[in-house]
């Protein structure tokens, strides 16, 4: 397999990474921080002030709070730097698609890393400091080199195997999901090659030859095969090692009595298994408290958002599951395990997750771009004929479907990943991710605290579902309630904010500081206008009346679609600040 620069193939992949990274890296800072990206990085500042992290399942696997803390010391904590290590990662992700030449054409295997660079879900949660893309990534790639492996291409894929599926396990705990698919994927393909020997006079034939084979080449009846066996054992021992030693250092506990580096091993471990059983547990009984209403609701909107954003690629791998089963000689056994694999995941993942989000997509969208490459492929195949018999209509025909698709993903993926990241309008916005205003509120008050010497920085005052008054909260700024009113945690510490807080019940200081953060009045019933005109967004009258006039007001809704925790926020700062 040629794999050289100077391949054709090899260069356009490689225009394909390049355009890929861009589209992921251009304004990747630029969209206010989701509730979940606000979490995570919160924590892996956390990790870099006090220099203690344990593995935390409600926040999925610590590959990201490790990366966090040298990059937060190096480049400082920022959106753009929190979200960099997934949109690297996932933007060299296409290259993997060289990986599978020898199973797909030149043609699939350029359209397959087109699907993994620009198609606009992918694209989207690749801009998204989220663990979703990552444990794709991570485990496509495991995937990949367990292929290369069985096709003979050197025990080395093994250990890339164990390797990169350790990776995806400590990006996100639903790793073990991807082999249980690969598992299923594996006993179609079996038993599709039983009920059709082909050479063969029956499937146990096939069956008793390959195995007898096996025997004869692995088996401990000669010194040769009991030496290929026992070397095989011993790399799959080393494998399996590998993989727990990776498991092991990403989740031990660091800074802690039990913590990685202590010395004590056997605490170590004992806290590490526990903390994974803990993890595990959680996530892996989440299916047990969805109801089948809930599960039609989640799997009508997949399907519903699988469409509208990754039509072209949903309908192509349709088109090439059908034309690789039906339509050829020999189907190829990559194409057919992908697809079983991808439609499996459309039908499960909203069974096991938790609360709706268009990330799980991705767990589908990936393994599907196989066998969607290949419907492209036979697309352009069909045009490519047209032409060399001057088929006119055909290639009409062909050159629109192939424009809806180009002009589908671009308009629909520029919309959505660029122009309204943020708007309810736009399905991939999860009910949890502030309004985009909400940018301007953050900019005024990191600000206006950068130039504060005198007393706090900012007064949040609300009820009890905004401030907590508690000063003696593990999570900082402590007085405010943490959980609803992220991401402004992550604003205020990442940029060293001081706060003090009041309520309706206690008294408000004589002095407002420099910025003055409220709650402000509005219902769901309410939302959009309350979201189209901030106007509409009222904070207490004895907030409104102590703020200076001349404190500029920003204003916006802290859920852009609704959802928990929602409530308006207004932002008063003092431009003399």
């Amino acid at each position: 397999m040629n794999t050289s620069l100077d391949d054709r193939t090899v260069q356009a992949v490689l225009v394909v990474v390049a355009v890929g990274l861009l589209a992921r890296f251009v304004f990747l800072g630029a969209r206010i921080s989701h509730y979940d990206e606000a979490r995570v990085a919160w924590w892996g500042l956390e990790y870099l002030r006090t220099g203690e992290t344990t593995y935390r399942y409600i926040i999925h696997g610590p590959f990201l709070q490790l990366l966090h803390r040298p990059l937060f010391a190096a480049f400082g904590p920022t959106d753009f730097v929190a979200r960099a290590p997934v949109a690297l990662i996932t933007g060299l992700f296409p290259l993997v698609a060289l990986w599978f030449r020898r199973y797909l054409s030149d043609l699939e295997v350029v359209g397959m890393a087109l699907f993994l660079a620009l198609n606009p879900i992918i694209l989207y949660y690749s801009r998204f400091m989220r663990s979703s893309m990552l444990v794709a990534a991570f485990c496509f790639v495991a995937f990949a080199a367990l292929v290369r492996l069985l096709d003979g291409d050197g025990i080395s894929y093994l250990y890339t195997a164990a390797g990169a599926l350790a990776f995806g396990f400590a990006a996100k705990e639903n790793a073990i999901v991807y082999a249980l698919c690969w598992l299923g994927a594996g006993a179609l393909l079996l038993d599709t090659a039983l009920f059709r020997p082909r050479q063969h006079d029956s499937g146990w034939d096939l069956l008793t030859t390959t195995l007898g084979d096996w025997r004869q080449r692995y088996g401990p009846d000669t010194p040769a095969g009991r030496q290929r066996l026992l070397g095989y054992g011993l790399h799959l021992v080393g494998a399996v090692t590998l993989f727990a030693l990776l498991t092991f250092f990403f989740f031990a506990p660091r800074g802690t009595e039990a913590g990685l580096w202590t010395g004590n091993l056997s605490l170590t471990l004992d806290a590490t298994l526990s903390d994974i059983s803990e993890g595990l547990d959680y996530w892996f009984g989440q299916g047990e408290e969805t109801t089948f209403t809930t599960y039609i609701e989640r799997l009508g909107l997949f399907v519903k958002t699988t469409l509208t954003y990754a039509g072209p690629l949903f309908v192509l791998s349709l088109v090439g599951f059908v034309v690789e089963r039906y339509a050829r000689p020999n189907s190829r056994p990559l194409v057919l395990a992908c697809a079983y694999w991808g439609f499996a995941s459309v039908l499960g993942y909203p069974l096991g997750t938790d609360i709706w989000g268009a990330w799980i997509i991705v767990n589908a969208l990936v393994p599907l771009s196989v066998p969607a490459a290949v419907g492209l492929g036979f697309l352009l195949d069909i045009g490519r004929d047209a032409v060399a018999d001057e088929d006119r209509v055909s290639v009409a025909a062909v050159a629109m479907l192939l424009l809806l698709v180009v002009g589908q993903v671009a308009v629909v993926g520029g919309g959505a990943v660029y122009a309204q990241p943020t708007s309810p309008d736009n399905e991939l916005v999860q009910f949890a991710q502030p309004q985009q205003e909400m940018r301007a509120s953050v900019d005024a008050t990191t600000a206006a605290a950068a130039a504060n010497t005198d007393g706090p920085d900012a007064l949040f005052y609300g009820g009890e579902d905004f401030v907590t008054m508690d000063e003696t909260a593990v999570r900082s700024p402590a007085c405010i309630n943490w959980f609803r009113t992220l991401p402004w945690a992550w604003y205020l510490d990442a940029n060293d904010v001081s706060v003090t807080c009041a309520n309706s019940t206690g008294t408000m200081p004589e002095q407002l500081p420099p910025v003055v953060v409220a709650q402000a009045d509005c219902t769901l019933e309410r939302a959009v206008a309350c979201r189209d005109n901030p106007e509409a967004l009222s904070p207490p009258q004895e907030i409104a009346q102590r703020v200076p006039d001349r404190y500029e007001r920003h204003a916006y809704l802290h859920r852009t679609t609704g959802g928990s925790y929602f409530h308006g926020v207004v932002v008063y700062v003092d431009p003399e600040a």
